[in-house]
């Protein structure tokens, strides 16, 4: 059964790099490449697990970074509103990533809060910009 699971596996991978025209440039080529992998249901599948996986355990991180930013863009009322944005994205990323594991089989990730509200895919992504 592994074997089989392996075979298959191998076999998606070589279409990938098999269907590229002999005449595109290499730049085109990669391109290509790049769009087909990423249609490859097991790895928006493995992505949207990981991703709920990771907000989950680290969705505590956003109450630090807010702290941070808004205390470096404004020393006086930057840590109270640091403080209740983190809190507030706390739970945010949170349910995000609850929401990714509870549904990491479906692979549409259309109306996402990454996607719609310009979100970080993980909290130390744009560690020095205040979210949104």
């Amino acid at each position: 059964m592994k074997t089989v699971v392996i075979g298959a596996l191998l076999l998606v991978a070589a279409s990938v790099f098999a269907a590229v025209d002999a005449n595109t440039t290499a730049n085109e080529a990669n391109t290509m490449k790049q769009a087909r992998t990423a249609d490859l249901w097991f790895e928006k599948w493995g992505f949207k697990m990981t991703r709920g996986l990771m907000n989950n355990a680290t969705g505590w991180v956003e109450l630090p970074r807010n702290l941070y930013v808004e205390t470096s863009d404004n020393a006086v009322v930057g840590p109270a509103i640091g403080f209740f944005k983190g809190i507030g994205l706390t739970v945010v990323r949170t349910l995000a990533g609850v929401m990714d594991v509870a549904t990491f089989g479906t692979v549409d990730d259309t109306y996402t809060i990454y996607d719609q509200y310009s979100f970080p895919y993980f909290a130390w992504q744009d560690w020095n910009t205040a979210a949104h």
